[in-house]
């Protein structure tokens, strides 16, 4: 690449966008016009008292104006959103209004003129297309409609966060912004779900769910120890200290198939180093926190526990979708739709004990499993296009790590890892962390191919995390 080739290709990755008077007027009446349109609506909302319809205009409006003049503030929000997406603004998730505000940014961003769509590798966007396109098409079999449409409409969130991540982002050094706001963010949670802890049984977060509030927790770790590697000083030690309470978080969230992936995880981390010598003190760490868990903990994790309690229903309500894919094994019985059926299931299943659990309620229960989840709602291809999807992800994240050689772009591959291991146990098909790191992948080799090529500095010569 020529000087004056890779001159232009920076100045069109530039973060902020400087443009001319003459320009900037142009590219400022779209947004003009929507602000004045969403004022209207807003004026609507308030008299006819639909307060929490004015908030979210009030917030497009916000998230508009932020967009056009920082993107990256923009991703920072979007980054905090697994530790507070379960929290509601009246009927509205703030999960969901996130994303809605997304489609206002990246159409604000489009109307402009300041997004520019760059190319991206066949390999990071063909496997998320088809596994949305199986969760559309399972609908020509679905018997319940309503289950249908509400997993298009969490898979149609999802494709909202990837395009976020995948359009906005333009360098490693952002993600490194992103990666100190999500260990921030963690450790805010970890704090609240150790004070929910000594109060109650469980650290849980504003999550809602002990499980996933923990997935997102172990995820946290790599990302910590990334950021520790690029820093010295009272600064290093700040992140590396960061870990401890995220760990305890993971612990006192007695979720055991988080405790698998934080295991995983720690050992990919040391094996991801170049000369593997974090592997022995790792697995040592990994071994101490497992047996503190089970002083702690130890009815929950106890052979006779796990069998009292069914794994909390997970072994009846396996069983019972894996029956539901043998009905359907091609098809399956359509996205969205084993909640509706699991009490029928479960109720007519021989042997099954979650009946007496609490957990048997009058909604229906999900898989929790989102492998298990695909076969039995998608079938044979439901499983495969949410494996490749995966590996897709996780084959562009190792690329990316290997082309720019920074800590905080290796550690999106454990994360990924966290995820992928603590959804065995989990339904979580449309998580924000895994649309996140598939978007951050697509970003990270559309760079490569569209921008300049990565200058090599002190902060990006180690090959993988220390």
């Amino acid at each position: 690449m020529s000087v004056g080739t890779a001159d232009r290709a920076a100045l069109e990755y530039q973060d902020d966008e400087r443009v001319g008077p003459a320009a900037a007027q142009r590219s400022n009446t779209p947004l003009v016009v929507s602000g004045a349109l969403a004022a209207v609506l807003l004026g609507a909302a308030v008299g006819t008292g639909y307060w929490v319809y004015a908030a979210a205009a009030v917030a497009a409006i916000g998230a508009a104006v932020v967009s056009t003049r920082s993107r990256l503030g923009f991703l920072n929000l979007l980054v905090l959103a697994p530790f507070i997406e379960s929290l509601a603004v009246g009927p509205v998730t703030i999960g969901r209004l996130l994303a809605g505000l997304s489609a206002v940014v990246l159409l604000v961003l489009l109307a402009t003129g300041r997004l520019r769509i760059p190319r991206f590798p066949v390999v990071t966007w063909l496997p998320a297309t088809g596994f949305v396109l199986l969760v559309v098409a399972s609908g020509l079999w679905a018997s319940d409609a309503s289950g249908w449409l509400f997993a298009i409409g969490q898979a149609g969130l999802a494709v909202l966060f990837f395009a976020a991540f995948a359009l906005l982002v333009r360098t490693p050094e952002q993600i490194a912004v992103l990666l100190r706001v999500y260990v921030c963010g963690s450790v805010f949670a970890a704090l609240y779900g150790l004070a929910q802890a000594a109060t109650t049984a469980r650290a849980e977060g504003l999550q809602g769910d002990a499980n996933i509030y923990a997935m997102y927790q172990v995820a946290a770790l790599p990302a910590a120890l990334a950021l520790a590697s690029r820093t010295s000083g009272v600064r290093k030690l700040l992140w590396l200290a960061s870990m401890l309470p995220i760990t305890a978080s993971v612990l006192f969230s007695q979720s055991r198939g988080a405790y698998v992936a934080f295991i995983v995880t720690t050992l990919v981390v040391a094996l991801l180093h170049e000369r593997r010598r974090l592997v022995v003190p790792v697995a040592l760490g990994a071994a101490a926190a497992l047996g503190l868990a089970t002083t702690l903990f130890g009815d929950r994790y106890s052979v006779e526990g796990v069998a009292d309690d069914r794994a909390s229903g997970r072994i009846d309500i396996w069983l019972v979708a894996w029956h539901a894919f043998l009905d359907h094994p091609w098809t399956g019985i359509g996205a969205g739709n084993f909640v509706g059926q699991s009490i029928d299931r479960l109720t007519t299943e021989p042997g099954v004990e979650l009946v007496k659990s609490h957990l048997f309620t009058g909604q229906g229960i999900e898989v929790h499993n989102i492998y298990l989840e695909g076969l039995a709602e998608r079938g044979v291809f439901g499983l495969v296009t949410l494996v490749v999807f995966l590996l897709a992800t996780l084959y562009g994240l190792a690329v990316a790590a290997t082309r720019y050689r920074t800590p905080v772009v290796t550690a999106l591959v454990p994360m990924l890892v966290a995820f992928s291991v603590a959804a065995f146990f989990l339904s979580v098909p449309n998580s924000k962390l895994l649309w996140m790191l598939a978007g951050l992948a697509a970003a990270l080799l559309a760079v490569r191919a569209s921008g300049p090529d990565p200058a090599p500095s002190p902060d990006t010569q180690p090959r993988s995390l220390p």
